[in-house]
């Protein structure tokens, strides 16, 4: 009876015991991916605020673009070289060591956050968060990578929700506790807010070392057959090796965003959300910076904004997404994204306060990570090796950052020509919205037609 009213909901966990497996343990290991970068992330741009100062996240961001690309370039060198697991056993390392080497020179009384002097000239706080910003492309991308690389599509359809949905209880874990060390007991806190944000940066670092331990197991337990994924990509990558001609350079990620269409598409599914999600980040810094009594307060606001965002996000993805995808199908979800994304816009600009501001900000980044983040990373499975590794860390590194640029660069435009909040700069920005989300859901209908197409026809992108 239970099993048929779920089964009807579109909550049944209708797979076969191996892709059940193979789900359950790819949820524990994104559990402790997201457990850790929730920390590490909000961590980035408290320190970089309290160090450097908030007026500068702009110019970080900006930065950021030009300092990943040598270390992309790396990255798809070592595609060819390493396998898909020790490929993120390694970036998972050089996060976890790198995170307790930065907690321990927190406490320095020049460089770390003892000394209350915020000033650009920094450059601890520079090299802290231009270091986190490559755990999205490095990290979180070469996990969804590996998933995708073994996962069908019929699959993901049903099991990438609940991918996200461990994810999401990851990040109410962690912003969860980090809440409450930052939380004020009887005046005062429990520690001293130096060894706090160490402590919090030492626990996220082991978590993310946790996560190939995982993958490890789920590998051992796993038969080869199940770890095939898509079957056009699997046997294009197999004739590819047999050849010799596997290893294909570090630009071939690029080249490959440059050929197909489609690529390009999930690119801008990505670029449109971080134009607008850059825009509200860094109001929603200043604001709560501005409304915080000290450096503790101020973390502990802004992980108590990320843990109810994991948690709504966890309702939607488990509750939500699941429905959705069973019975709209990818192609019409895809739209609902920017649709939605719109009216969010359109409230903030009619409402444009601090309360919007706050709102909005969160709506967007549950609505990315709990709806949008499943569909998109799905996107990547009809591909090949080359795409779901080399262009993906193109689209996740330098793609990401060239947006967030951008959209550092139309709030620095629009500051320019009119002041915050006249009738001219609501105007500017209400027109910035709306052309970003008319050319979002045209590319979001374009993309969802090609990926049903891929899908009837057994195709791969890059096999060609």
């Amino acid at each position: 009876m239970l099993n048929a009213v779920l089964h009807k909901l579109g909550l049944s966990f209708d797979l076969d015991k191996q892709e059940r497996n193979k789900i359950f343990w790819l949820a524990v290991a994104f559990f402790c991916v997201i457990g850790s970068y929730t920390v590490l992330k909000e961590m980035k741009d408290v320190l970089f605020a309290q160090i450097v100062g908030s007026q500068y996240l702009y110019k970080v961001k900006f930065i950021s673009m030009f300092i990943l690309l040598p270390a992309t370039l790396l990255y798809a060198k070592l595609v060819d070289f390493m396998s898909r697991f020790w490929l993120l056993v390694f970036y998972c390392a050089v996060y976890g060591i790198g995170g307790i080497v930065i907690a321990y020179l927190l406490s320095d009384p020049v460089i770390g956050i003892a000394n209350v002097v915020s000033s650009p000239n920094r450059y601890f706080g520079w090299f802290v968060y231009l270091f986190y910003e490559g755990i999205v492309p490095f990290v979180i991308s070469v996990f969804w990578s590996f998933s995708n690389s073994i996962t069908k599509p019929e699959t993901a359809k049903k099991g990438y929700t609940l991918i996200i949905a461990g994810s999401k209880l990851g990040g109410m874990f962690s912003a969860g506790i980090a809440w409450m060390l930052f939380a004020p007991r009887l005046g005062s806190y429990a520690w001293s807010s130096v060894f706090t944000h160490q402590i919090l940066l030492i626990g996220a670092s082991i978590l993310l070392v946790l996560s190939p331990a995982v993958i490890y197991y789920l590998l051992q337990i796993s038969t080869e057959k199940s770890l095939h994924g898509y079957e056009a990509s699997y046997d294009f990558e197999k004739k590819q090796e047999k050849k010799g001609s596997s290893e294909t350079g570090m630009f071939s990620g690029l080249f490959l965003i440059l050929k197909h269409p489609y690529i390009l598409g999930i690119f801008g599914m990505m670029f449109f959300y971080e134009l607008v999600n850059v825009v509200l980040g860094i109001q929603r810094t200043v604001i709560v910076q501005a409304g915080a009594k000290d450096a503790a307060a101020f973390t502990g606001e802004m992980f108590k904004q990320r843990f109810m965002m994991q948690g709504v996000g966890f309702l939607v993805s488990f509750f939500g997404t699941r429905v959705l995808i069973k019975r709209l199908g990818e192609r019409v979800c895809l739209m609902l994204i920017p649709i939605i994304t719109g009216c969010l816009l359109a409230y903030f600009m009619l409402a444009y306060n601090e309360q919007a501001v706050l709102f909005v900000f969160m709506a967007l980044g549950m609505l990315n990570y709990a709806f949008a983040s499943p569909i998109r990373e799905a996107l990547y499975i009809p591909t090949v090796k080359d795409v779901r590794f080399k262009s993906k860390a193109w689209i996740e590194s330098f793609g990401q950052r060239f947006a967030k640029a951008c959209g550092s660069g139309a709030i620095g435009s629009i500051q320019g020509v009119a002041a915050v909040g006249t009738p001219l700069y609501l105007g500017l920005f209400s027109s910035f919205f709306a052309g970003i989300v008319f050319l979002w859901i045209g590319v979001a209908w374009l993309l969802g037609k090609k990926y049903v197409s891929l899908l009837k026809k057994g195709e791969a992108i890059g096999a060609e």
